[in-house]
């Protein structure tokens, strides 16, 4: 069963008439037809207004459908009944840590959802516990999260989600806030939580690098979805990514840029290791020239 479907998913707001005539209704996402399967790393990307983070909403259930199904691990998200559940199956970290830790020590800030579900307060420090060691936070268990870098109190809100134990994480942009060693922090911790803990993962980026990490990639586009692959097959296709307002990953175009120089390099190459060893076996084949 996917952990997440979406049946010709349709969501439309209102916004106030530009002519001071009552509402207007605009649409923002056009029947999308998504399945993730369990364990999948997908990065989504798409320039501002696609439609990546109402997507995402439907997805933890803050919002629900015009038209059509979203099914989280087979739970319809229009069921007001099951909407713990669906929470609890599919977490979420947003941007601004700030705007989700709520208690004065990390500890306590971790046991905040777990005790809201009604979790025994045996199992709530035991969870605790564990999604601190899990995003390396345990050292500061007792400490308030004003005293703490962007990159930690972003993996402080990771381990509030993960107490809850959920088989989905949605990352909504949650690195663009972040100094580059704050995001790598939270990238180490995602790809971990995704590769030894198995957890699905839902990476909503800007950032072409963090993309290239993902198994898979979704690209939205005016509410649509235009281009579904693997990042080999996504970053190839670079007309189609510039028409879209998006770019490739800055190892990939320096690839590009050697291979347009005359240096003999495969094309989709998105990772630095990848392209290190493609330059020094050029550089062996021609006896240690570039070229």
């Amino acid at each position: 069963m996917s952990v997440i479907r979406t049946e010709n998913l349709i969501y439309d707001f209102t916004v106030p008439d530009p002519e001071g005539e009552g509402e207007q209704k605009n649409r923002a996402l056009y029947g999308l037809d998504l399945a993730v399967e369990p364990g999948e790393f997908i990065a989504i990307l798409g320039r501002n207004g696609s439609g990546k983070s109402t997507l995402a909403r439907h997805i933890n259930a803050l919002l629900t459908p015009t038209e059509g199904t979203v099914w989280i691990e087979g739970m319809d998200t229009s069921q007001e009944e099951k909407l713990w559940d669906i929470r609890t199956a599919a977490g979420m970290v947003f941007q601004n840590p700030d705007n989700q830790i709520v208690m004065t020590m990390v500890e306590e800030d971790v046991g905040f959802g777990p005790e809201n579900i009604g979790v025994p307060a045996e199992d709530i420090w035991k969870r605790v516990t564990d999604a601190l060691e899990k995003v390396g936070m345990t050292a500061y268990a007792k400490t308030a999260p004003h005293r703490l870098s962007g990159g930690q109190k972003q993996r402080v809100a990771i381990a509030g989600v993960l107490a809850m134990k959920p088989r989905c994480i949605v990352f909504d942009e949650s690195t663009s806030m972040l100094d580059p060693r704050g995001r790598e922090e939270v990238l180490s911790t995602v790809r971990e939580l995704n590769r030894q803990e198995h957890i699905t993962v839902l990476l909503i980026t800007h950032h072409m690098e963090e993309a290239a990490l993902a198994d898979r990639l979704l690209v939205m586009d005016r509410g649509r979805l235009v281009m579904d692959g693997t990042p080999r097959e996504i970053f190839t296709q670079r007309e189609m990514l510039r028409q879209r307002g998006l770019s490739v990953p800055p190892v990939t175009a320096l690839a590009d840029a050697l291979r347009d120089e005359g240096v003999p390099l495969a094309e989709g190459i998105f990772e630095e290791e990848e392209l290190a060893d493609a330059l020094a076996a050029v550089c062996r084949k021609n006896g240690g020239r570039s070229r």
